[in-house]
C-alpha cells in the first residue's frame, strides 16, 4: 500500500541521491599541455618528447586512457606563443609544461593558478618566474639550466690556445643571457680574452649580426642556447663554415648536427624530471612546495668532421675527455 508518507520518503531519498551524484562528479582524464616556443619537430625536440612520454608511462600513465598530452608550437613567433599560452589557460588543462624560459614566461603571464612545469629554463629567478630554487612559490616549478659560458670559453681556449678575440651570439630576450655574458666576461678576464656580444632577436637581425662578426674577425664564436637561435642553426652553420670560424655551443645535440664542439647538460634528463613533477602535481603536490632542480649530467661532444673542414687539430686531451666524437 502506497501512502503519502512513502511517497515523501521516496522523494527525499531521490533528492539525497541526486545531491550525492552532484557532489561526486565523474573523474576526468588529466590533460597536460606542452608549450614550445621553437619548433617541436627538430631531432632533439622529438627525442625529448619521446623521453617525456616514456617516463610518464614508467610512472603508470597510459596516454589516451589515464592521461592526455596536447602539444603546441609557436614556431619562434612570440605573439603566437602568447596566444597558445592563453588557449591552454582558457581550456583549463591540468598542467602546462614549458621548455625554456620564454615559453615559461608566456604561460605564467596567461595563468597564475594552473601549475606550470618549466623545463631547462635559464635563470627563472631573474625572469621573475619563481622566488627561489628551494621555495619557488606561486604556480611555477621545474628544472633550470646553469650557465656554462665560462666552461665553454675554457674549452675553446684549449682547442685554440691563441684565441684572444671571442664573439658571443645570443638572443637578448632570453632571461639567461645576462648571466651567460657575465660568466663569459669573468672567464675572459682570467684568460686575457676580449669578449664582444652580438645580439639577434628577429630573423632580420641575422644578416647584420653575421656582418658584424665577420668585420670583427674574432678567433672563435660562442653560441648561447636559445629556442629562437636554435630554429636558425642552419644559417649559423652556413655562416661559420663560410667564415671558417670555430664555434662552440651549449647543447650537445648541436655538435652531433654539425657544430664543432658542444658542452652542456643532457637535456633528456630535464624531461625525465619534468615527468616526475607532472606526476607529483597530479597526485596533489603544489608547485610552490616543489623545489626547482638543476641538471646533474653533462656531455662534451666534439665533431671531428667539422674540425677537419676547418683544418683544426683537436687536442688529444680534449678527445679523451669527450663523451662522444662525431666522425
Amino acid at each position: 500500500m502506497t501512502t503519502r508518507r512513502t511517497v515523501l520518503l521516496a522523494g527525499s531519498f531521490g533528492l539525497l541521491v541526486s545531491r550525492q551524484s552532484y557532489a561526486q562528479p565523474k573523474s576526468k582524464i588529466p590533460r597536460i599541455g606542452i608549450l614550445f616556443f621553437g619548433s617541436m619537430d627538430t631531432a632533439a625536440a622529438s627525442r625529448n618528447r619521446v623521453v617525456f612520454r616514456q617516463r610518464l608511462a614508467a610512472l603508470g600513465y597510459v596516454e589516451g586512457k589515464s592521461i592526455v598530452i596536447e602539444e603546441r608550437s609557436a614556431e619562434g613567433n612570440a605573439e603566437r606563443l602568447t596566444g597558445l599560452a592563453r588557449e591552454f589557460a582558457a581550456s583549463q588543462v591540468d598542467v602546462i609544461v614549458t621548455p625554456a624560459v620564454t615559453a615559461s614566461r608566456a604561460a605564467r603571464q596567461a595563468t597564475s593558478t594552473i601549475p606550470i612545469v618549466m623545463v631547462h629554463a635559464g635563470d627563472p629567478v631573474g625572469a621573475g618566474l619563481i622566488a627561489s630554487l628551494d621555495r619557488p612559490g606561486g604556480n611555477v616549478t621545474g628544472t633550470t639550466n646553469l650557465s656554462y659560458s665560462g666552461k665553454q670559453l675554457q674549452l675553446m681556449r684549449e682547442l685554440l690556445p691563441r684565441a684572444v678575440k671571442i664573439a658571443i651570439l645570443l638572443n637578448p630576450s632570453n632571461a639567461g643571457g645576462r648571466r651567460y655574458v657575465t660568466e663569459a666576461m669573468e672567464a675572459g678576464r682570467k684568460l686575457k680574452a676580449d669578449i664582444a656580444v652580438i645580439e639577434v632577436a628577429r630573423v632580420e637581425d641575422f644578416p647584420n649580426a653575421f656582418s658584424m662578426i665577420h668585420d670583427m674577425r674574432p678567433d672563435a664564436l660562442l653560441v648561447m642556447a636559445d629556442p629562437f637561435i636554435g630554429d636558425h642553426l642552419a644559417e649559423v652553420f652556413d655562416f661559420v663554415a663560410s667564415a671558417r670560424l670555430p664555434a662552440i655551443y651549449d647543447q650537445p645535440s648541436i655538435a652531433r648536427a654539425g657544430g664543432l664542439v658542444a658542452y652542456g647538460p643532457l637535456l633528456s634528463e630535464h624531461y625525465v624530471m619534468a615527468a616526475g613533477y607532472v606526476d607529483k602535481i597530479l597526485k596533489g603536490a603544489k608547485p610552490s612546495d616543489l623545489s626547482v632542480e638543476q641538471p646533474t649530467r653533462f656531455e662534451l661532444v666534439v665533431n671531428a668532421k667539422t674540425a677537419k673542414a676547418l683544418s683544426l687539430t683537436i687536442p688529444q686531451g680534449l678527445l679523451l675527455r669527450a663523451d662522444e666524437v662525431v666522425q
